[in-house]
């Protein structure tokens, strides 16, 4: 009963740290909705020990690869909340009970990752995985091959319309490397 408790508590500590605190200066606005500086922040401090345990040196952040860097980075956080705000167009949710689930058998353990990073790539995964559902339900093929085929063209088209559709705007500075990007 504690563990489970536990689980909900850290859950919603990690879900409202994704989506921003209070305060928090805004590096980009996704069809209105923000991407704060710490959320940035946490995704690049998630990367920089991977490239330790790589053994690549992480760029620093003042240089221009590490400007580079962060922008790919932000790229992908833009990439998270258009597949949150496409799936609730579609009347999608993913529950953070899901999330914790699928954290727990990617590590192979009772304890759930405490990586915010983790934690989203999981909510992504799940997003993506019933959008895709969703999307591909009336895709007819006469063979595996062929379905397959046929579902990837059809949530390749998907993603490629939500992003061409969505306005992102990003403070100077910030920029996820899209031509679709726009600086107030």
């Amino acid at each position: 009963m504690v563990g489970a408790a536990l689980a909900i508590a850290l859950a919603v500590g990690l879900f409202l740290g994704l989506r921003g605190g209070g305060g928090d200066k805004t590096v980009a606005h996704v069809g209105g909705e923000p991407i704060s500086q710490s959320q940035l922040e946490a995704v690049v401090a998630h990367f920089r020990p991977e490239a330790a345990r790589e053994g690549k040196p992480f760029p620093a952040e003042s240089s221009d690869a590490g400007r580079r860097t962060r922008n790919r980075l932000l790229g992908l956080l833009v990439y998270r909340v258009e597949l949150r705000q496409a799936a609730r167009r579609l009347g999608i949710r993913v529950r953070p009970v899901q999330v914790l689930k699928r954290l727990q058998v990617s590590a192979g353990s009772e304890e759930a990752n405490r990586d915010s990073f983790e934690y989203g790539s999981a909510e992504t995964q799940l997003l993506f995985e019933a959008i895709y559902r969703k999307v591909t339900v009336d895709v007819k093929a006469p063979s595996r091959a062929e379905l397959s085929a046929r579902r990837n063209t059809a949530m390749s088209r998907f993603v490629t319309r939500l992003q061409r559709e969505t306005t992102v705007r990003c403070e100077p500075g910030y920029a996820p490397g899209s031509q679709r990007t726009s600086t107030p």
